[in-house]
């Protein structure tokens, strides 16, 4: 019974992990559509405050708590702080970067969770992860052929994007199922939005009806981002799901065909077929390994 509910979990997880890595990729989208059009901390701002407003209305109606638990509050405030320097480091690569070139430095996050998992939190580091992971990365590659031929600074920023949210995975996973998912995504919004305000008012200009649905539409799918990734991690542990987050390079290239007019390779159906392929031994190994342990 209890394997059972291990592998439901598992699975739970997953899915999760695939609507964040969608709901990621779309604001990835928009993020370019408004790029140049208006500041960093603009778009940084509008991304959470959209967020905070459904995270509040959410917990208004369920009856959350807005703050959480006070033996949680240090663990918040360190994945309030990591995600928000993600959010910035991830944004200015996307403005400064071919957003796939940004989209693969972000993906690369998966790694750092993996690591952190291991030496930090002391989560089990198997052979099987290891090559998972390094393969899903070569895959991401193909998909990509980044061309790093532009300004080193946005790619530096654009790793340290994925360290940063990498730190702000490993908070969520251990705070677990002591909090409620919409209580880390309000108190991470919050956050974001105050540190976030006193910058927007910086070469500020009104925006037209386009700009304010693509500025809306940040938040939104950056939302479903989010409440995605912290259940999958309350789900599952972070080293077994992060690596789905890798499809997400998928997602990029399908929406910048069909958004973006971007082409897509034989290169790109390699790295995407490697991608699915790693995703797939992923499950089904943690899957395989359940069993054995019920048998």
């Amino acid at each position: 019974m209890v394997e059972n509910s291990k592998n439901k979990n598992l699975r739970l997880g997953i899915i999760f992990m695939i609507i964040s890595t969608l709901g990621f990729s779309f604001m990835q989208i928009f993020v370019k559509l408004t790029a140049g059009k208006y500041t960093l901390m603009q778009q940084v701002f509008m991304r959470n405050f959209v967020m905070l407003i459904i995270c509040a209305i959410y917990i208004l109606v369920r009856g959350s708590s807005f703050l959480g638990e006070k033996k949680n509050r240090k663990l918040l405030l360190m994945r309030s702080t990591f995600g928000y320097m993600g959010v910035i480091f991830n944004f200015y690569a996307i403005n400064n970067m071919v957003v796939a070139d940004a989209g693969i430095l972000q993906r690369t996050s998966p790694i750092f969770v993996v690591l952190i998992a291991c030496f930090l939190f002391k989560e089990k580091f198997t052979l099987e992860r290891f090559l998972t992971l390094t393969f899903s990365f070569i895959g991401a590659i193909f998909v990509v052929r980044p061309q790093f031929n532009s300004r080193l600074l946005p790619a530096m920023v654009g790793m340290s994007s994925a360290l940063s949210s990498a730190i702000a995975y490993m908070c969520v996973s251990k705070i677990g199922k002591s909090e409620k998912t919409e209580t880390i995504i309000f108190v991470f919004s919050l956050f974001s939005t105050i540190c976030s305000f006193p910058f927007i008012f910086n070469n500020l200009n009104i925006p037209d009806l386009t700009s304010i649905i693509y500025l809306i539409l940040i938040g939104i799918a950056s939302a479903v981002g989010q409440f995605g990734l912290t259940i999958s991690y309350q789900y599952a542990n972070a080293s077994d799901v992060s690596i789905f987050n890798y499809l997400g390079i998928v997602f990029v290239v399908i929406l910048g065909k069909l958004i973006l007019n971007e082409s897509v390779s034989i290169y790109s159906l390699i790295g995407i077929s490697l991608i699915f392929s790693m995703s797939l031994m992923s499950y089904l190994l943690n899957t395989k390994k359940n069993r054995e342990k019920k048998a």
